[in-house]
């Protein structure tokens, strides 16, 4: 038997219980202590048998992959789970931090959701991968979703660095506080309806790098949950004003209200609504999510207003599961009841969708003139200056946006700074270029706009141009200079590259691409062409300077890849020689 790789990604493999593991007894399936890890590595896709145990076969990427499992005392089936338990899992990665790369919990798919959940924020400056998993159908059963999702999540946590505790089932890993369980009888379970998923398994894998929450670079601390006097409330037509105050009786803390399409409840009830105020204002935080499993609460209509105007939170797109879990966390830190009601409806782990801000319409030029006009005489006519910086930029977005020179033209003319931006950093620029508006773009670059602004998200004008396939503005722009950032274009030569794109890359190549840029894993666009057989693709990387020599985070050139695929053709053009 060989040695252990010193290079394998070493995975911890925390054994909760649930109907992965399970087998049949007298009073049904129920999961068996010391039965799983024996079954795992006697599986040819889990175990290579020249290895040491735990060891599985080399991967398509030359990635070697180690696991341990830990198993849980007692074993439960997910229903009997609750925040001790959360709280015992944290610890638990918490103890084995250091010793591993990645974390796999199995567990039981009934209430896989809310432990995601509660994990997500327990665990924070989270650095590694940890994903959880489980199955419809035992692996036991000859017929069982088992290994692939097994197989799914340990693929992702020994390739791929993804800083997030996620939920993968049926082919999807999905950030774990998006996930709500929708099936039980099928077997794509789990469903993230305001989030696309982080990563799609099929002939390849397909990450969403953009929707990837950043790694944190401080040391991971661990902050368990021990609030228990929080609840949830699923609003039904005709609801007694007398269930509401008795859920809401002390010692409650906290409530998620599950209300109506985007956030209602019925407004011409003030017995319901006043036994909500009375909560609020004795300190119990409510927070409204909607029931539905798609969209997000709003104050569009008069029933959500009066929600709030009882004091009760807008939830956002959350779940349920992240609602509740979240509100237990936050309470469970001590802090000021002020803070608690901020942070609610504050994205801290991802679990919530930024909601924009709102914008008055300035599509009418007779309004942008006559604000601008009055502001422009603040000296005469007693404006504020507060509000003059605020409503410029505003100003300029929006005649940026129509394309309109002669309001820019104007405002220019009145002193007024044509590279403000508004409060998402955004430029008549950017909004000139996403637009396609080329008269407004080269009439803000001769007046010596910010080629290379960048607003809240990171991206500059030439990004948006190129993002609506606006050729002409993206080339005004890089000849004044601007750029896109070396990530975002790495990412874009890449996909180009991928999808055989030639017409793509010689945009992304004549817009001063680098081809030699990698990727997060350091894969070049030749790495992708070469890999999926793309021979005028890669021709034209090579025209322009790419190197076949470069090596990827597994140490293969793009010849190595372009074999390992089946294209000898291109393997042999790119240098290799049998």
């Amino acid at each position: 038997m060989q040695q252990a790789d010193p290079d394998a990604m070493h995975v911890l493999i925390l054994y909760t219980g649930g109907t992965i593991g399970m087998k049949r007894t007298a009073r049904g399936y129920a999961p068996v202590s010391g039965w799983l890890e024996p079954a795992l590595h006697r599986l040819s896709q889990l175990q290579d048998p020249d290895q040491p145990p735990g060891t599985m076969p080399l991967s398509a990427f030359g990635r070697r992959i180690t696991y341990d499992v830990l198993e849980c005392d007692p074993l439960l089936d997910s229903s009997n789970m609750g925040p001790q338990d959360w709280v015992r899992l944290a610890e638990i990665i918490g103890e084995n931090y250091d010793s591993y790369d990645a974390f796999v919990i199995l567990h039981g798919t009934d209430t896989m959701a809310w432990t995601a959940a509660a994990l997500s924020f327990m665990l924070v400056n989270l650095s590694k991968t940890v994903i959880l998993t489980g199955s419809q159908i035992p692996l036991v059963e000859v017929r069982s979703d088992a290994l692939d999702n097994l197989l799914g999540a340990l693929t992702v946590a020994g390739h791929y660095e993804i800083p997030e505790v996620c939920l993968f089932f049926h082919e999807q890993l999905m950030r774990g506080n998006r996930t709500r369980k929708s099936d039980n009888v099928g077997l794509a379970a789990f469903s993230s309806d305001n989030l696309p998923p982080l990563a799609r398994l099929g002939i390849q894998i397909d990450v969403a790098w953009h929707l990837i929450r950043p790694t944190s670079e401080a040391p991971l601390r661990i902050r368990p949950i021990t609030e228990r006097n929080v609840a949830t409330l699923r609003l039904f037509p005709g609801i007694p004003a007398s269930v509401a105050r008795n859920v809401l009786a002390p010692p409650l803390r906290g409530l998620v209200l599950e209300t109506f399409g985007s956030g209602n409840a019925p407004d011409n009830r003030p017995d319901l609504l006043a036994a909500f105020r009375e909560a609020t204002d004795r300190g119990v935080v409510i927070v409204n999510v909607t029931q539905c499993p798609r969209g997000s609460v709003r104050t569009d209509y008069a029933a959500g207003t009066a929600l709030a105007e009882a004091g009760i939170i807008p939830g956002a797109d959350m779940t349920t599961e992240a609602a509740l879990t979240k509100l237990a966390y936050l309470l469970s830190l001590d802090l000021p009841h002020a803070d608690v009601r901020k942070l609610v409806s504050t994205d801290i782990r991802g679990e919530l969708s930024r909601q924009e801000r709102r914008r008055f319409s300035f599509r009418e030029r007779t309004f942008v003139d006559s604000v601008t006009q009055v502001l422009t005489r603040g000296a005469v006519l007693g404006s504020d200056p507060e509000v003059e910086r605020a409503l410029f930029p505003v100003l300029l977005c929006a005649a940026g946006q129509r394309g309109d020179t002669a309001a820019l033209v104007r405002m220019a003319e009145d002193g007024i700074n044509l590279s403000a931006a508004d409060y998402d950093g955004r430029t008549a620029l950017h909004l000139a270029a996403a637009e396609g508006h080329t008269a407004a773009v080269r009439y803000l670059l001769q007046q010596g706009a910010d080629a290379n602004a960048v607003d809240r998200w990171g991206r500059t004008p030439i990004e948006d141009a190129l993002q609506r396939e606006h050729g002409t503005v993206a080339a005004l722009l890089a000849d004044r200079g601007g750029r896109r950032r070396a990530g975002s274009v790495a990412a874009a030569m890449c996909a180009a590259a991928s999808a055989g794109s030639v017409d793509e890359l010689s945009r992304l190549l004549d817009n001063g691409a680098d081809p030699n840029q990698g990727d997060y894993d350091k894969r070049t666009a030749l790495h992708l062409a070469a890999a999926e057989g793309h021979a005028a693709a890669v021709e034209l990387l090579l025209s322009h300077g790419a190197d076949p020599s470069r090596r990827d985070r597994w140490g293969a050139t793009a010849a190595q890849e372009a074999l390992r695929y089946g294209h000898g053709a291109i393997a042999k053009r790119l240098g290799h020689t049998p």
